[in-house]
């Protein structure tokens, strides 16, 4: 896939990479796309076949990173500091997804979608909650899972494990070290600082997008694969059940949802028909560029 290397600078100076790729003809239509955790712009299958798909369909795409891409860098502002995955603020995410957007107008796109993967859907739709990227003109969440302390509690069998990870990173950060690494095993295997721990698995419902998805007024359309809501975690299970009553029964016109039979998480053997799907809805939603 053709294109450029691009960068931003956020508000608060992080500097940010991303890869810009434009459709044979002229078209005054992006759509950014957006990494999951320990993500970025160049390394996922998934991301680069939805870019390659949408600029086939006229539309250019920009590949991007947010300030949580990869395990663990050092920001290039003035003053060094932590960042990755590992030490992320999900709140921070906006003052990435607002750099990214402006970049996108500057270059003089009338029209600038998002399409957000796992916990960039996380991070997309919560900005838009917020008001936070009043720009983004469509939304295509794919997978978010829910980020909800008392739901992940409850899990039948995974209960102790998070509860154990809820108190060791609570003691790291009472005693002043938030960026103390911890091997976590539930939600996910991964490795996160206390600090990042609680702000995304302890804050309630804060980052669940039960609590806040009839704020979002930008069109939505919201993706899940049949696996992880059939069979996947606590965060995953039923979800689509849930938000279509919760839409219908509220009558919320600006977002739809749909569940790509056979499909993992990462939509593995099903890009096809993901791209489809999308493909169909953007026709619907937003006609031909």
């Amino acid at each position: 896939m053709l294109g450029r290397l691009v960068d931003v600078s956020t508000e608060d100076k992080v500097k940010l990479h991303g890869f810009l790729s434009s459709a044979s003809q002229g078209t005054s239509a992006v759509w950014m796309i957006v990494h999951g955790v320990n993500g970025n712009f160049y390394g996922s299958t998934l991301l680069r076949d939805l870019a390659a798909a949408l600029c086939e369909y006229g539309h250019d795409a920009l590949l991007v990173n947010t300030r949580g891409h990869d395990l663990a860098t050092f920001g290039s502002s003035d003053q060094p500091q932590r960042m990755g995955s590992m030490f992320e603020t999900i709140d921070d995410a906006q003052l990435d997804l607002e750099a990214w957007v402006r970049f996108c107008k500057d270059l003089g796109y009338t029209n600038v979608g998002c399409i957000a993967h796992s916990l960039g859907a996380v991070k997309v739709t919560y900005a838009l909650a917020n008001q936070a990227t009043g720009g983004l003109s469509h939304l295509i969440a794919l997978s978010p899972p829910r980020l909800n302390t008392e739901l992940l509690l409850g899990d039948p069998v995974k209960r102790e494990v998070f509860d154990q990870h809820l108190q060791e990173a609570k003691q790291w950060c009472d005693k002043g070290f938030g960026h103390h690494i911890m091997r976590v095993r539930f939600p996910l295997a991964n490795l996160l600082s206390a600090a990042t721990f609680l702000d995304k698995y302890g804050s309630g419902d804060k980052y669940d997008y039960f609590a806040y998805w009839s704020k979002i007024q930008t069109p939505t359309y919201w993706v899940f694969g049949q696996q992880e809501v059939r069979e996947g975690s606590v965060n995953f299970r039923d979800v689509d059940k849930y938000l279509t009553q919760a839409f219908e029964t509220q009558g919320a016109r600006a977002h739809e949802l749909t569940v790509i039979d056979h499909a993992d998480h990462s939509y593995r053997t099903c890009r096809r028909e993901l791209t489809r799907s999308i493909s169909t809805w953007i026709d619907r939603s937003v006609g031909t560029p």
